[in-house]
């Protein structure tokens, strides 16, 4: 970095979305954590990390420069409003989920969905998914958790959400393991960083060459579209169903 030009401060910023960023002891971890902190630290730049809920970081990253996102789900959408850098860990799968036994709910494609009650998370790709394919009776959560307590108290038929979220609130006992089941496929999500649209061309030109020195030497991998592990979490949790991959990949942080 020329010596000429101040070294910028970058708030980096992600909501409590386990695996990828949480909190632990007061210091924010998670796989996608450890890629930022890997390339905020190789670009030269001082930073800090923060979790908010996902709603408040979106309305952030409209209107404040240097700040960064650390792992939101890449859409054709956003890709017009935000700078993209790369990807943060690997990708996740969407189901519309349901309580196990639902006899009345027959699904085939995503499409069929469209005829129950579903909710989703508030300002999101998912919602931004049913929106695009037409979805009408639709409910908004601030907090996804809410979700699997009104599949419980039927008062939604389907939960949109990916299989890792489902692992993690078995792993936290919100739900218990099996008591939820994916019904049909809705889409693949691949987190990345990305920064708001106020902050320089120029920040974002070095951060994106910093991530890319970095795959280049094998410090962070290509990702791609490979989902973080197997629908057997949704049954053991995630320690046990993804524990090859956590051990293994770039994380180790938990």
């Amino acid at each position: 970095m020329s010596p000429q030009v101040p070294v910028p401060y970058i708030q980096v910023i992600a909501e409590n979305w386990y695996p990828y960023s949480y909190e632990e002891n007061g210091v924010v971890m998670g796989r996608a954590t450890e890629t930022v902190r890997k390339v905020m630290e190789r670009a030269g730049y001082t930073y800090d990390i923060a979790l908010y809920p996902w709603p408040r970081t979106l309305r952030m990253a409209q209107d404040r420069e240097n700040l960064l996102i650390s792992a939101m789900i890449k859409t054709p959408e956003r890709e017009r409003q935000f700078q993209f850098v790369g990807q943060v860990m690997e990708g996740d799968k969407l189901y519309f989920f349901g309580i196990k036994g639902r006899a009345d709910i027959k699904l085939e494609q995503a499409d069929d969905a469209k005829v129950y009650r579903v909710a989703t998370s508030q300002d999101s790709a998912m919602m931004d998914f049913l929106r695009l394919h037409g979805f009408t009776d639709v409910q908004p959560l601030f907090d996804i958790s809410l979700g699997f307590k009104q599949l419980r108290y039927g008062r939604i038929d389907l939960l949109l959400t990916s299989a890792v979220n489902v692992a993690a609130h078995v792993r936290t006992g919100d739900i218990e393991a099996g008591s939820v089941v994916p019904y049909v496929w809705a889409f693949d999500a691949e987190p990345h960083m990305a920064f708001s649209p106020q902050t320089s061309p120029v920040v974002v030109k070095q951060t994106r060459e910093a991530y890319e020195s970095l795959v280049k030497e094998g410090e962070i991998p290509v990702f791609g579209s490979k989902p973080f592990c197997g629908m057997d979490v949704l049954t053991s949790g995630l320690e046990a169903g993804c524990s090859a991959e956590i051990d293994g990949g770039t994380g180790g942080d938990r």
